[in-house]
């Protein structure tokens, strides 16, 4: 699965986007982990020359949320 920057900017039913400094955060919601995991995993393949990727976690081994800071440019939240 490919992904690019303004798919992940969609958002989706198992994540929601936040606008954050510098780039956006994507946020797994409750319920629907499973395919959250799957979306970070292939942002994370999918990263290097258009964005980056931070991987976010409580508890320091369960990624919840994805920090996503668009290289070369402004982010443009659309949900």
């Amino acid at each position: 699965m490919t992904v690019s920057l303004d798919t992940l900017l969609e958002g989706s039913p198992s994540y929601s986007v936040l606008d954050a400094r510098d780039g956006v955060v994507l946020y797994a919601r409750q319920g629907h982990e499973a395919a959250f995991n799957a979306v970070a995993a292939a942002a994370m393949e999918a990263a290097g020359v258009e964005f980056s990727v931070i991987p976010l976690g409580d508890d320091g081994h369960q990624c919840d949320r994805l920090f996503i800071v668009p290289l070369g440019g402004e982010p443009a939240v659309t949900s």
